[in-house]
């Protein structure tokens, strides 16, 4: 379980929190059943390292002021053009009791024939968080049109229950769009045009 270090902060907003991440820190909010919202600080670096080696579905180990916690990421807010992380809010959670949460279901592989598709980016699930699967990873090498993986094909791990039907389609193999005339016409006039320009520069 990755772990990270916070500091509680007073609520502050507008030119506050600017120099609050202008400083390396990216504000939160940390909450639960047993508590109100407490408003706290991460440094944004270990941050990002912490959800570069676990995803957001898995329990995290908040250490506040000396005092640990473990939490679930509820949300995440980032910037829309740099996708710097602007604020963080985490939920309090209990490891003994079991939670909701999604799991991303992923691909390995190549069909034989066609182009495998995601029908389902992820999986509901309802388990221990120490249970919780980073990942249902899905190999589609061999298969061919019209062949679909589903729910019953899953890996599901012990103490893991699924929120969607067992014959509910997960990844569906399409055949492979023929280009339409219009783009077939398209692309030789572009080529003729660009084989006129190159001859007129030689």
């Amino acid at each position: 379980m990755e772990q990270l270090q916070a500091q509680s902060r007073e609520q502050k907003t507008g030119n506050a929190v600017k120099v609050l991440r202008n400083e390396g820190w990216v504000p939160g909010i940390m909450y639960g059943s047993d508590m109100g919202n407490k408003p706290i600080q991460v440094k944004g670096r270990e941050l990002d390292a912490a959800l570069r080696h676990q995803s957001t579905n898995k329990p995290f180990r908040l250490n506040v002021d000396g005092n640990t916690h473990d939490v679930m990421v509820y949300e995440l807010q980032r910037h829309p053009l740099q996708g710097n992380i602007l604020h963080a809010d985490f939920k309090k959670i209990n490891m003994n009791e079991k939670i909701h949460t999604s799991v991303p279901v992923l691909m390995t592989g190549d069909p034989e024939l066609g182009v495998a598709t995601l029908i389902r980016h992820s999986v509901e699930v309802t388990c221990l968080p120490g249970n919780i699967p980073e990942s249902f990873l899905v190999d589609v090498d061999g298969l061919n049109i019209g062949d679909v993986v589903l729910v019953s094909d899953l890996n599901v791990p012990p103490g893991v229950d699924l929120g969607l039907e067992s014959t509910e389609v997960l990844i569906s193999v399409l055949p492979v769009k023929a280009k339409s005339e219009e783009s077939i016409d398209a692309e030789q006039e572009a080529e003729a045009v660009a084989e006129k320009a190159g001859t007129a520069n030689e």
